[in-house]
Parts: structure tokens; sequence; C-alpha cells
């Protein structure tokens, strides 16, 4: 499959399974969230400048945030990788516990020796590339996003039964901009219905909305208030799809004015409406 042809299928259906055999594939894999398990070969990457050897049973998670170098790839590599854009990743990860994606950013390349649960997150990746050449189904966001929702629990699952069964000390650094974004991101979830402004949640970390700009542009690339946004337009999305609720409720349930603000801040943020994007989906 070429590079123009992943970009194309992640572009329509929100994400892409594709076979990796090559370098160039794999220095282009930090532009989606990504999940890669290596099926043959070897490959040495460097992930935010620490360097890792994948290998047969070998899973990879990469975020859109992360630096990634090819610094060897075998001649017999080859790895199965499913891409997701912004939108897909981050509907299925609504829900999902902010430490699990603690656990990932700290070991982003890890090894499954347990077979049966190697099967396991295979086969759900396996069953998204046979999904993705389906006819378009009525139910086809929720399959997408159940299915990658419970892959990434099955990938958290493992770190924490690899964890019960270290008995290595290990002792994890966390600089105050780790810590502050991972509050910040805690409270978005638990309060993005309600408050939309960077202050509340500045003065909920007790820190500046400045510094908290800092954090966000530093950890995300982007403000805190496209941040809030994000997570926000991404809840109203589902909400659009799957709840039924009309828009006027929809606009309530989110602390809008009215239908109207509601209508003006989702079109900014995808250029369309509320209801032409319910329709078009």
């Amino acid at each position: 499959m070429s590079n123009l042809n992943i970009e194309e299928l992640n572009s329509s259906n929100g994400y892409v399974v594709f076979d990796c055999t090559s370098a160039e594939k794999l220095d282009m894999l930090a532009k989606y969230s990504t999940v890669l398990i290596c099926t043959k070969g070897m490959a040495v990457i460097e992930l935010n400048m620490l360097e890792y050897t994948v290998q047969p049973n070998s899973f990879v998670l990469i975020s859109p945030a992360m630096i990634i170098k090819t610094r060897y790839v075998s001649d017999d590599f080859s790895a199965v990788v499913l891409q997701m854009t912004q939108e897909t990743s981050m509907s299925s990860f609504i829900g999902l516990e902010t430490e699990m994606f603690n656990v990932i950013y700290r070991e982003p390349c890890f090894s499954v020796s347990d077979n049966r649960e190697m099967t396991l997150m295979h086969n759900m990746v396996e069953n998204l590339r046979i999904f993705m050449q389906l006819p378009s189904s009525a139910h086809k966001k929720d399959f997408i996003y159940g299915t990658i929702h419970c892959l990434f629990i099955a990938i958290y699952d493992i770190h924490l039964r690899k964890a019960l069964n270290d008995t290595t000390p290990q002792s994890t650094v966390y600089t105050s901009a780790d810590n502050y974004f991972r509050q910040f991101l805690r409270l978005i979830k638990d309060h993005c219905r309600q408050r939309h402004d960077v202050a509340f949640y500045a003065d909920k970390l007790h820190i500046t909305p400045k510094y908290l700009n800092e954090i966000s542009r530093k950890k995300a690339h982007l403000t805190a208030k496209e941040v809030i946004t994000q997570f926000i337009v991404t809840l109203i999305k589902r909400e659009l799809l799957v709840s039924g609720n009309s828009v006027q409720r929809i606009a309530y349930d989110y602390n809008f004015c009215d239908q109207s603000s509601l209508g003006k801040f989702f079109k900014k943020a995808t250029g369309m409406s509320p209801v032409a994007y319910r329709r078009t989906r």
C-alpha cells in the first residue's frame, strides 16, 4: 500500500490498518496516533531520543507529539500498523483512565510473552482491517471506537500485569510540567461540559493561565484553549452521532447560551454546523 493510499484511507475512514516493511513507512508513523505490532525481523528506533529494539511480539505505541527516528530496519522486517486520525483517537479514548496514558508514555515499546494476549490484540487490529474493507455501516463509528477502546484496555492490562510480576524497583521522575498537564487533562474530563475557560482550569491548578498555556504548548503543541476545545468538540460529535438528542438539548448540556452559540463554536472548530455534521454521518 502506497503512502498516498494510506493517507486517503485514514482520511475517509478515520483510521487505516496496513503492513509496514520499510524504513520509509516507519518514519511517517508519528503523524498520527499509531499502534505497531512487529511480526517478523527487527528494527531499532528512537522515540523522544530514547532507543528501542523492536522484535516479533513487540508493540510500539506512538503519539503525534513524539519524535521518531529509524536507526535500523532488517531486510525481513514486517509489522502490522494501526493509524488513527485525531478525531478517532480522541473519540476512542473517552472514558479511559488518565493513568493509562501515563503508563504508555513511560513505556511506548514493550513485548508480549503470552501468546494468548498477543493473539487477542492482533485479532482486534485485524478485525479493524477487515471492517475497513466492508460496505459502510450505520454503526461504523461505534465499531471503530469500541474496538480501539478495547484494544487500549488490553494493552493497559498487560502493563499492569507486568508491573505486578516485576520485582525490580522502579522510579519514574516527572517534571512539574508533566504533573500539571496530566492534572489539566483530568480536570477537562471532569468539567468540560460546564467550563470552557482556561482561567477556570488554571485556578484549579493554582497556576496562571499564561503558565498553563506554556505547559500545553510544550506537551501537546496546542494552546490550553485548543486542548479544551478538542475535548468538547469530540464529545459533542459523539452526542450528535449516537445520543439522538436535539442540538438544543446538547447546547444546554454543554453550557452554551443557546443553540446558535453552540453552532458557531462547532462550525469554527469543524467547518460545518452540528446539523450538517449529523446529516453527513
